[in-house]
């Protein structure tokens, strides 16, 4: 090579870079085709996911039994099942442990939280609206609202759930409730657990009012439209929010407990015991 004119060397060289560049780019293109293959082939648009909740418990009990509240549980965990298409999700109860706490002396203080089956959420994405059903001290309420827009901001952070990459968002409600939430775009459904939406892609973990209560995704199955068995709640009482709302503040003050929000989709509970 080094024997040929100086423009003939140029010629050879140049062809030789052209061929690595070309070399290259082919690499690339191949590895972003594949890669674009690959998120089409794992894109879930119908399923089951089943959440872990935890819901701290703020209990006050006065008077002379006051040491008991160190006996009671700090929080309740349940487990949750979403499932979903690309035009409906069923937010419900899933398996409920039965928590006991009993004294020393024999006398039992018993705690149980059993979910009961009928606290369902159906979203409706085309149309754009909820039905919540309520069961509250074995009474049954619907309440429908509509699926309204949910200001959340990506802030860019990213990590793994179940396999799934996740992206970061954080909302901050009107009553300054910040809601931290990492929601997966390969389940291209905007939707979530307790009526957490308007995403471009499935919530699979929430931090409601920093640890309040939280969810996170223990499974995901994907399953046919066909196998969901995906049905809007019928059975219950309608009532407005507002009214469910009342409903339970009036029942709650007659027990002579509290609920930390007043009502619908509080996320922390606060029980006090007056004697």
């Amino acid at each position: 090579m080094f024997n040929l004119p100086p423009f003939r060397q140029y010629i050879l060289l140049k062809q030789k870079t052209m061929k690595t560049t070309l070399l290259i780019i082919t690499v690339i293109s191949l590895g972003l085709q594949q890669n674009a293959i690959s998120q089409g082939a794992n894109e879930l648009t119908s399923g089951k996911i089943v959440y872990s909740e935890k819901v701290k418990l703020e209990i006050k009990i006065n008077g002379d039994d006051s040491q008991l509240t160190n006996m009671l549980p700090s929080e309740r965990k349940s487990e949750k099942v979403l499932l979903f298409t690309k035009d409906q999700t069923l937010f419900q109860d899933g398996v409920t442990p039965e928590e006991n706490i009993n004294q020393e002396n024999g006398s039992g203080v018993i705690v149980r939280f059993n979910g009961s089956g009928q606290n369902k959420l159906y979203t409706d994405l085309k149309k754009k609206s909820i039905l919540d059903q309520h069961d509250f001290l074995n009474r049954i309420f619907l309440v429908e609202k509509p699926l309204a827009g949910q200001d959340w901001k990506i802030s860019g952070n990213q990590k793994t759930i179940l396999g799934y990459p996740c992206m970061e968002a954080v909302k901050t409600d009107t009553a300054g409730i910040k809601t931290v939430v990492w929601f997966s775009p390969s389940i291209p459904v905007g939707s979530g657990p307790a009526g957490l939406c308007d995403l471009p892609g499935m919530i699979l973990e929430a931090d409601i009012n920093n640890g309040s209560r939280t969810y996170i995704a223990t499974s995901i199955d994907k399953l046919a439209p066909s196998d969901l068995n995906i049905r809007k709640p019928k059975e219950g009482k309608k009532v407005t929010s507002e009214e469910y709302r009342k409903i339970v503040a009036e029942k709650m003050k007659e027990m002579g407990m509290e609920n930390g929000t007043g009502g619908e989709g509080a996320s922390q509970v606060t029980i006090t015991i007056r004697k």
